[in-house]
């Protein structure tokens, strides 16, 4: 597994009660994908890569003191990562951003193929996972050039940064 993270705070603000914090906190990972692409199924390195986001995750929520959004974002997290895995192109990036009033999280996977909703019946295993996200999130979408999706969070105020 190749892995790559990269952490950055923006510069300090005072919150509504006083304390300094950063404006804004980015944590990013790259992942180089173990299947080559377009092949199924995905190599057991590559299954087990939402679970260890989901572990990174909830670290790094708990750090940031975001412990109320970690099993909603953990929830998104692995929705979009695992399709990142199943039906992208190249290596996957996951960016987790915080800012003042949100959480965002987005992840890359460099195909250009739009992800697009899904009405999946009730015997299918499988294609609720933007369901899911559109209703949790209170926010998401897919970049213009279709390899990235996002999603984000509002902060409350007890969280907030």
């Amino acid at each position: 597994m190749t892995l790559t993270v990269l952490g950055r705070q923006g510069p300090q603000v005072r919150d509504g009660r006083g304390r300094s914090a950063p404006q804004v906190r980015l944590f990013e990972v790259c992942i180089a994908r173990s299947t080559p692409i377009g092949q199924q199924p995905l190599a057991v390195a590559d299954q087990r890569r939402p679970r260890q986001l989901r572990r990174m995750n909830c670290a790094l929520l708990g750090y940031w003191g975001l412990r109320p959004c970690i099993d909603t974002a953990a929830l998104l997290l692995t929705e979009l990562a695992t399709n990142a895995f199943q039906h992208g192109e190249g290596d996957v990036t996951v960016t987790w951003r915080l800012d003042t009033a949100h959480l965002s999280i987005l992840v890359r996977d460099g195909s250009p193929a739009r992800p697009a909703l899904r009405t999946a019946d009730s015997a299918s295993e499988r294609g609720r996972g933007l369901c899911l996200v559109q209703a949790l999130a209170d926010r998401w979408g897919v970049s213009d050039d279709g390899t990235t999706v996002h999603c984000s969070l509002d902060l409350p105020d007890a969280v907030s940064a």
